[in-house]
């Protein structure tokens, strides 16, 4: 599997250069949607205190002013990001399978339209100081399942097509990859994680996988496209093999 210079993976929104630059109004509409409520906010906390008797309170909430201004973008570039998204899938509902990388297969291109709206949620709640609120929260919004209990704030996780139970743990700098690309193939499969399963760091799953409940992979391994894990057991290198019983 490789991936080509026209599809960065630096997020959990990677998008094909061929389709980003026609498709970046899209990407503008969002950003501009999501500094309106900031800018309602920041209206009514200067024309309410922007006044001789309240000079002295302006100055001192400005730093909770900055503070709630921070949050709310945030909030709304998820809430935006999140109504263009339904639209999208109304339009085109998503699915896995094998499809051909060019942008005339609908899965493919319809793929990198929802990443395209993804993006600019996703790239700005990475510099949120919760990291928790990357994965555990922003990614449900786009219909990544996690379960209860489970920790996985410092993994690279695909944001959509992955079911992720609950006790789970996740190590740091592990990859969970729904998306892959063989030559001129595109691979789009979900990867499911049952519960109180373990992953080691810097592991990565590829699409298809299935980690059955209470299976431990361990560290700097990786899974094969559609390998199995199954329950109670170890798993371990590249790629993965049953290790114990």
């Amino acid at each position: 599997m490789f991936q080509p210079a026209s599809l960065k993976g630096d997020s959990p929104t990677p998008i094909d250069e061929r389709i980003r630059r026609k498709y970046l109004i899209l990407y503008l509409v969002i950003i501009i949607l999501s500094f309106i409520p900031c800018s309602l906010f920041e209206y009514f906390y200067i024309i309410s205190l922007w006044k001789e008797q309240f000079y002295i309170i302006f100055f001192l909430l400005l730093p909770f002013n900055i503070f709630f201004l921070i949050y709310i973008l945030q909030l709304s570039a998820i809430l935006f990001s999140s109504l263009f998204l339904t639209l999208i899938k109304i339009i085109y509902s998503p699915k896995e399978g094998i499809f051909r990388r060019t942008i005339e297969d609908k899965d493919y291109l319809y793929w990198n339209l929802r990443n395209i709206v993804k993006k600019w949620p996703l790239f700005i709640i990475a510099s949120n100081p919760f990291p928790w609120l990357k994965n555990r929260f922003t990614l449900r919004f786009f219909g990544v399942k996690i379960g209860k209990k489970c920790i996985c704030d410092n993994a690279w996780i695909s944001s959509e097509f992955v079911t992720i139970g609950k006790n789970v743990i996740i190590g740091m700098n592990s990859t969970i990859i729904t998306f892959g690309i063989e030559k001129d193939n595109f691979i789009l499969k979900r990867i499911i994680i049952e519960d109180d399963a373990l992953i080691g760091a810097k592991c990565v799953l590829l699409p298809g996988t299935l980690i059955k409940r209470n299976t431990k992979l361990s560290a700097h391994s990786y899974t094969n496209y559609d390998d199995v894990l199954e329950e109670n057991l170890i798993y371990a290198g590249h790629p993965a093999k049953l290790l114990e019983k």
